[in-house]
């Protein structure tokens, strides 16, 4: 019973644990594009889904050695672009948003491409608790529509229209729920790193694995 308590008590730890279909995001184009500000938070709300992007370490095979090869580190990569679905209103405001920002960074009257520093933007990305409440988000520095998704027709769809717009960004952080970023030095430290290490035994747990953490 004192297992399976540690284990309660463990996994609502920071929060509980994150539930997928609370999220928020917070999308804010150039002004230039759309000059309506309440077009940001109207959109922002309307998000269906999106995709928290991760990290990848480009690696590079070492044959320099004798012996068998080995991958090492030679820089980081992310993700090209981060794809997000939104409810579209009879309207299309939604789409007409995007398509806004999109013909602000190349103009199709004159086919002149806008300045990046004036056309990309900050989109924060959030995790939110039952209360809806931010807890922890990412944010995606450099960031601007890349792609905007076509709108299929049927006579036999009866579901509410949806877009599909692909996010390019530069980088992202983590970010608290307040917007502040994360560091490494700002996770609490829970053991002290040069403290011996206590030796783990191998005893049988309540559910009949092995329990390491006795």
């Amino acid at each position: 019973m004192a297992f399976l308590d540690e284990f309660i008590a463990n996994f609502n730890k920071y929060s509980g644990p994150a539930h997928l279909n609370r999220f928020e995001a917070v999308i804010i184009s150039p002004f230039q594009a759309n000059r309506d500000i309440s077009s940001d938070r109207f959109t922002s709300f309307r998000v269906v889904n999106l995709t928290f992007p991760g990290k990848n370490i480009r690696t590079v095979t070492n044959e320099t050695v004798y012996g068998p090869t080995y991958e090492m580190a030679q820089g980081l990569t992310y993700a090209e672009s981060v794809s997000m679905n939104f409810y579209l209103s009879a309207e299309h405001r939604e789409r007409q948003y995007f398509l806004n920002w999109i013909d602000y960074i190349y103009k199709p009257d004159s086919y002149d491409l806008e300045y990046y520093d004036n056309y990309n933007r900050t989109v924060d990305l959030f995790q939110l608790n039952k209360k809806d409440e931010r807890i922890a988000g990412i944010r995606l520095r450099r960031c601007y529509p890349k792609t905007l998704g076509a709108i299929e027709y049927a006579q036999d769809n009866g579901e509410v229209g949806q877009i599909n717009v692909e996010l390019a960004f530069q980088e992202h952080v983590m970010i608290d729920g307040n917007g502040r970023e994360v560091s490494a030095q700002d996770i609490p430290k829970t053991t002290d790193p040069n403290a011996p290490r206590n030796q783990r035994s191998t005893a049988q747990s309540p559910f009949g694995g092995l329990d390491f953490n006795r």
